[in-house]
């Protein structure tokens, strides 16, 4: 039985109803294919332990439940990895203006609190369909535990540049998990989509793979680009002797270090 706070998440992602609407497919039986997840033949023999085959064993209310979970868990980890994550990165890199370590803070822990609730809907679906083996779920699993130290190093990291107006271990530990787990997040979003392809109940569209691929692949160029920009700008600026002296503004107080710690 789903909690309230399952509900909250499903009626959150349901609202994506374009990208929702790509699942639901697939849903044809199967024959011997090896996948575990298919009908594998007669329904009616009553000896599958297979939750999501159908038939006459009562699993259809489960079914139900499950297939509007996976919609959930993709639309609300895709939002999460896909756009804010990769917005809040650029944001830091690109942007110049008063509060901008505050608005990049708030894009990355509204963007969090998505995947806390995408995570808990995958390990509640791992679970019940003893998937918790498969590389989704083990990297969503990583993916989610590398998340936590985030806030910690950007707290230390914007910290120890305001007191040393240099980066320091702290900030290279920020950047570089944050880099490494956003990458990790989209790719972990395709393997996502080739498990649900795999299980053949819970089957995405062509469509739907493909408009992921094409927005992860673009979001992550742009993510990777604003990156690869930012540290030519200041090692531009280092040579010039301005390491300190935030793009756009001229050694104004407080925000110049709030700036430069990027």
């Amino acid at each position: 039985m789903m909690t309230s706070t399952t509900r909250a998440c499903l009626v959150l992602a349901c609202a994506s109803s374009a990208v929702a609407q790509g699942y639901g497919g697939g849903y044809g039986g199967g024959g011997n294919s090896g996948n575990p997840y298919s009908d594998g033949g007669d329904d009616s023999n009553g000896g599958s332990n297979n939750p999501f085959s159908g038939g006459n064993n009562g699993f259809g209310s489960q079914f139900s439940d499950y297939h509007t979970m996976v919609m959930a868990h993709g639309v609300l980890a895709a939002l999460a990895f896909v756009l804010l994550f990769p917005i809040g990165g650029i944001m830091i890199r690109l942007a110049s203006f008063p509060g901008l370590w505050w608005v990049h803070g708030a894009f990355q822990a509204v963007a969090f609190i998505i995947y806390i609730a995408a995570f808990a809907l995958g390990v509640n679906m791992a679970r019940g369909m003893r998937m918790l083996d498969q590389p989704h779920a083990i990297i969503g699993i990583v993916v989610f535990v590398l998340l936590l130290f985030q806030p910690i190093l950007g707290i230390l990291h914007h910290t120890m540049f305001k007191k040393h107006s240099r980066r320091v271990v702290w900030s290279y530990g920020h950047i570089w998990l944050g880099r490494f787990v956003i990458t990790l997040g989209i790719i972990n979003g395709g393997l996502g989509l080739q498990l649900a392809t795999w299980t053949r109940r819970f089957a995405p569209s062509q469509g739907a793979i493909i408009a992921y691929g094409v927005i992860g692949g673009i979001m992550w160029l742009l993510y990777a680009a604003s990156a690869v920009y930012g540290e030519m700008k200041r090692r531009k600026s280092s040579l010039k002797g301005e390491i300190n002296t935030p793009p756009r503004y001229q050694r104004a107080p407080e925000e110049e270090e709030m700036r430069r710690y990027a």
